[in-house]
């Protein structure tokens, strides 16, 4: 094949909106210090293969708190889920965990704490694959940081929803304390 064809090829694939596609679908910013973020009705978003969770958000919580953050789908509490995920502290320690037959997927080390440097914020990105599927689990990747504070993070990790129901909902919720105002949750379709 030439290279103009394979040009002409790729133009007609970009023009068309294709595969890898990302469409912002909705944004929450917080108003008000929050215990939790819900995104709901996500079946209305069937002509999207995936969902991504892009997130810039704070805690509020003391210096003895834990700062991970959950990810529960459909209002599931039951012990449902799974998780794992590798990081490195400070950028020389690097640490890793993982969890089976939880009541959600622990989002581990991205969310910095009330008593932290003021006005640091920690980023997400998770990724929700095939989340309308009905023939298989669900599963999710993500990637995290903070930096700015005592201990910088970097985390990649994944978690498993033992679930064939299609994801309708979603809620996060740090595992103390809330999300602060001027946190930044934006939901994302991806073709």
């Amino acid at each position: 094949m030439s290279l103009i064809l394979l040009g002409i090829l790729n133009s007609q694939a970009a023009a068309a909106g294709g595969a890898g596609a990302y469409d912002l679908l909705e944004t929450q910013v917080l108003t008000s210090s929050a215990a939790s973020v819900t995104f709901t009705g996500l079946g209305s978003y069937s002509d999207y293969k995936h969902l991504q969770i892009r997130a810039v958000a704070r805690g509020d919580a003391g210096i003895n708190a834990t700062f991970n953050t959950t990810l529960r789908f459909n209002s599931d509490t039951g012990s449902n889920y799974a998780y794992h995920y590798l990081g490195v502290e400070s950028l020389s320690s690097p640490f890793s965990s993982n969890g089976s037959s939880t009541t959600s997927i622990l989002l581990n080390d991205w969310l910095p704490l009330g008593s932290t440097t003021a006005n640091v914020f920690g980023a997400i990105l998770v990724d929700i694959l095939d989340f309308s599927n009905t023939n298989k689990y669900k599963t999710i990747r993500r990637f995290s940081g903070v930096a700015g504070i005592t201990q910088p993070d970097l985390m990649f990790g994944s978690g498993l929803w033992q679930s064939n129901v299609a994801i309708s909902s979603f809620v996060l919720q740090p595992s103390a304390g809330n999300f602060v105002t001027g946190s930044r949750f934006s939901l994302m379709g991806v073709r």
